[in-house]
């Protein structure tokens, strides 16, 4: 059964996925280039400069290309010399999260070919597979008040749609879509479709137009 947004009890003791294979060694470049190939114009063919330019200014793309640098850093050796590299990203993620409003923690693993539609209200410390995209208001993280010990893990091709949470310590497979202003606190199959419930309609009651106050009469004269 698809999970939708009212579902809020325990995760199952089953796993509806199965647990995802040991991730490659990050390399900074290479995955860099597959995120900007998802801002450039669809097709194939060399693409010019101006269109190579207007896709490395895309909002999540900047954001993208930070969380990658901060993975970087993290991965220099020894740590001391990790220190002034450090001090960048940290500033560039302030940057981010307050001029984009987009934060990617640097605990995250997030594959490449990472695609932001939309800039705003984004917060992601999970685990993310490769090819995914995110539009704006989303959340992918921790359960609230300590109720998970992991972060969620996302697989590859997975479409988060606009304001959708995704939290708790949950597996959602590959090719999933996650519908606008959904949260999922269960396991999701690969190959589903997760969407709130259903919208309900009524109509209003009709308004009433006021009286009209009641006329009084001037008093008779003598």
């Amino acid at each position: 059964m698809t999970p939708h947004a009212s579902d809020d009890a325990a995760p199952p003791t089953g796993r509806a996925v199965a647990p995802r294979a040991a991730e490659p060694p990050e390399r900074f470049w290479a995955e860099l280039r597959e995120d900007l190939a998802r801002y450039l114009p669809a097709g194939p063919g060399p693409h010019g400069l101006r269109a190579t330019l207007d896709a490395m200014t895309e909002y999540g793309f900047i954001a993208t290309a930070i969380y990658r640098y901060g993975r970087l850093c993290g991965r220099i050796r020894p740590r001391w010399a990790s220190l002034p590299p450090k001090l960048v990203y940290h500033v560039l993620r302030i940057f981010s999260e307050l001029a984009l409003g987009i934060y990617m923690t640097s605990t995250s693993r997030i594959g490449p070919g990472l695609h932001i539609g939309h800039y705003g209200g984004i917060y992601l410390s999970c685990t993310i597979g490769r090819r995914c995209s995110i539009a704006q208001g989303v959340t992918v993280g921790y359960k609230g008040a300590g109720r998970s010990t992991h972060p969620p893990v996302v697989g590859d091709d997975v479409y988060i749609g606009t304001g959708a949470v995704v939290v708790g310590d949950i597996r959602v497979g590959d090719g999933v879509v996650i519908g606008a202003n959904t949260t999922v606190v269960k396991d999701v199959p690969p190959r589903h479709r997760v969407v709130s419930a259903a919208v309900r309609m009524s109509p209003l009651e009709p308004i009433e137009p006021p009286a009209a106050p009641a006329r009084s009469d001037p008093p008779a004269g003598p």
